[in-house]
């Protein structure tokens, strides 16, 4: 009967891959196999060169940083993040963090990480959107590798205006003390996963470092779904 029941709903309403629009298989979320399988991944993770290294580089606590996919505007990328960042579609931010984390903790990456920490947006603009993209993300890597997911502890304090069409100063100027901690307590001896969509600059991960810097014998490592070359 349950069978039944998906044909039919397939009939009027038919489940399609967000990117080439083809009918999904019963077995396929959000993406057919074979977006799945072309999506531009940076494999970054893979080696000790790659160009988010500089942006982190001098923290002492920082362990280890990289992105899954890379993003070129107008491409499939960028598709994907504007569907579950603008139209509601939180399921596939999910979907793509469990899928990095089954790549990322098959090579042995992040395995010694005790919390994953979504960057935060400010409860005005979370109030607005209904969710927090990046912590939809966590959730999906938090799925494969068993981290908790902690919302509470790092918090923006400010509700910046938007970095698009911003410098790189103007973007660090923008965030600077954005972020304040409401229990620091609950991250001291920790290995901290800070968790974002895009990385351009690093200027907002990098605001929300300096204020976890406070918290004593931390380390930090960072993931983002994607990186704008």
């Amino acid at each position: 009967m349950t069978t039944i029941w998906n044909d039919l709903l397939n009939l009027f309403d038919p489940r399609l891959c967000q990117l080439c629009k083809k009918t999904l298989l019963p077995e396929e979320r959000e993406l057919c196999l074979h977006c799945l399988c072309d999506l531009p991944r940076t494999y970054y993770h893979r080696r000790d060169d790659h160009p988010l290294l500089p942006i982190f580089a001098g923290i002492s606590s920082f362990r280890h940083v990289t992105a899954f996919l890379f993003y070129r505007e107008g491409g499939c990328v960028q598709s994907l993040i504007h569907s579950f960042k603008y139209r509601g579609n939180k399921q596939l931010a999910e979907r793509l963090g469990r899928m990095a984390a089954l790549e990322l903790k098959a090579d042995g990456f992040f395995h010694d990480v005790d919390v994953c920490v979504p960057v935060p947006l400010h409860r005005r603009k979370q109030r607005t959107r209904g969710y927090n993209q990046a912590e939809w993300i966590a959730r999906g890597l938090a799925e494969v590798y068993h981290y908790p997911v902690d919302t509470q502890t790092l918090v923006r304090a400010v509700d910046t205006d938007t970095q698009t069409h911003k410098s790189a100063y103007e973007r660090r100027m923008n965030v600077a003390e954005a972020f304040r901690l409401s229990r620091p307590e609950q991250f001291a001896d920790k290995h901290v996963l800070l968790v974002d969509d895009v990385l351009t600059t690093g200027a907002t991960l990098l605001s929300c470092i300096d204020c976890l810097m406070r918290i004593p014998r931390i380390s930090i490592s960072v993931f983002t779904l994607a990186f704008t070359m």
